[in-house]
């Protein structure tokens, strides 16, 4: 019989549908919606612990996922079963994990909490992580299509590892990493099953990426979107992300379409309004700094 903690190096199917049952038992006793990534938790590589599972008398009731997408931080989630909440159980989770980062040498964690939990937060407060930023929901509703979205000499295409130098310049123009933090994320972005990264281009000139995991037939969590800076506000933001939409709904089959956006992004949040996306919940991220 089962019982307490077990490091797991990817989950089997029959315990990856039985955090899913946990998962969806959670969010319906707080009205809430945990992330999990679900692609991710699907497609883990091998040999490396990133999931820790809680049992008791053969059951899961404790589940908490480490997500790496560079060597210097990781992004924790991950939930107890309502009736075990109390006992200790997210805790001792939560020290296996930081064991494991310390064997990594990851000096920095990132807690997710999903904004309507009051749990996690208190629990968070107590282990005396600091709160860092938010990050609103969205989910696709209706398609909104930009005007001239047909004739455009605007395209996307898939990338590949021979766009690793063209990606890394792309990224440090859009966002504030390291060139080495930045050669890490593209070479686990663009090698990953369940991971699309695409180019846009003006012509033959790119002026931009966009990344998303993908579920195929289920879902797409569109990610990394950047344009470079010579060329934004001339609406080729939006022209970018429907046709990314359209890939993801035509090659992939999503039916369900999300991605987040900083709560003070105001441009990006009514860049993704116009695109048919709305707000569902709010993530808040707490990081706790290892010594």
């Amino acid at each position: 019989m089962k019982q307490g903690i077990y490091a797991r190096a990817g989950l089997s199917p029959e315990e990856l549908e039985e955090v899913r049952v946990l998962w969806e038992l959670c969010n319906k006793h707080e009205s809430i919606d945990i992330k999990l990534n679900w692609g991710t938790l699907s497609s883990r590589p091998a040999g490396v612990t990133n999931d820790f599972v809680y049992y008791e008398n053969d059951r899961i009731v404790g589940f908490l996922a480490i997500y790496s997408f560079l060597s210097t931080e990781v992004e924790i989630s991950g939930m107890v079963h309502p009736v075990a909440r109390r006992r200790g159980i997210f805790g001792q989770l939560v020290a296996k994990a930081m064991e494991v980062c310390g064997e990594r040498g990851v000096p920095k964690l990132i807690f997710i909490n999903e904004r309507g939990s009051e749990s996690g937060k208190a629990f968070l407060t107590k282990l005396g992580a600091n709160y860092s930023f938010s990050e609103y929901v969205m989910e696709l509703k209706n398609q909104i299509l930009p005007p001239g979205a047909t004739q455009t000499e605007l395209s996307i295409r898939l990338a590949d590892t021979s766009d690793t130098e063209l990606l890394v310049k792309l990224n440090m123009s859009g966002f504030d990493m390291s060139e080495s933090d930045t050669r890490e994320y593209v070479m686990q972005t663009i090698t990953g099953d369940k991971e699309r990264t695409w180019i846009a281009e003006l012509g033959r000139e790119p002026i931009g990426k966009i990344g998303a995991m993908v579920e195929p037939g289920e879902s797409g969590f569109i990610y990394g979107f950047c344009v470079l800076p010579e060329v934004r506000g001339k609406g080729y933001g939006r022209l970018i992300l429907s046709q990314t939409i359209t890939a993801l709904k035509e090659q992939d089959q999503a039916e369900h379409i999300k991605l987040e956006v900083s709560v003070e992004n105001e441009k990006a949040l009514g860049l993704y309004e116009s695109c048919g996306f709305a707000t569902k919940n709010a993530n808040d991220y707490y990081v706790l700094l290892r010594s």
